[in-house]
């Protein structure tokens, strides 16, 4: 069974390596991997947020905060660690490389982990957005792949992985936010309209 998954996951990330290699996505993919690319918009965003959500906008914030820190630190510094795989950059050839190959574990991949439990996160005061912001986290995930830096497993293990942490984030921001009288406000309200299709 294990040899059987690691054989579709290697055939997976040639597929995405080498088989949908193209112009377009060599000069795309590396851009979208590159998380400080977009520091600017989602400050803008964050403020967006407070001016818009006020109180509710800011715990929504700092959870988000707290959120990430907990997945970046789990999956980069113990779950990879106690997995151990090796990134495909590292030990296949035939991969194509477009960046740097790094040089630390492979499963999860950070990237997916952080960015869809970001994009869960948001999912609840931009309900209506919650296709774009998943597409968004799909497309950083599908960079990794493509890159070489990581197999298709490790970035839909993180995907799942971060989804998870952020669940019971979410929930428990809902209770503070209830707890302090402002659950009235913005994203609180809207998440009860759009709970399910933000998760």
């Amino acid at each position: 069974m294990i040899s059987w998954a690691t054989h579709l996951d290697t055939s997976l990330l040639y597929l995405i390596n080498r088989g949908g290699e193209n112009f377009f996505f060599d000069l795309l993919m590396p851009f979208m991997s590159d998380l400080s690319n977009f520091h600017y918009p989602l400050a803008l965003l964050a403020g967006w947020i407070l001016w818009k959500e006020r109180k509710a906008g800011l715990a929504l914030l700092i959870f988000i905060a707290l959120t990430l820190a907990i997945t970046d630190s789990f999956s980069s510094r113990l779950l990879k660690e106690w997995v151990g795989r090796i990134r495909p950059c590292q030990v296949l050839s035939g991969v194509r490389l477009l960046t740097d190959c790094n040089t630390s574990y492979s499963f999860p991949s950070s990237h997916a982990v952080n960015i869809f439990a970001a994009a869960y996160f948001l999912s609840q005061p931009f309900g209506r957005l919650a296709p774009v912001l998943y597409g968004f986290a799909a497309v950083v995930a599908y960079s990794r792949v493509y890159l070489g830096l990581h197999y298709p497993f490790d970035v839909a293990g993180g995907a799942g992985i971060g989804i998870l942490i952020a669940w019971p984030m979410r929930r428990l921001k809902d209770r503070a936010l209830e707890r302090l009288g402002w659950a009235g406000q913005g994203g609180a309200r809207r998440g009860k309209k759009t709970a399910g299709g933000g998760g």
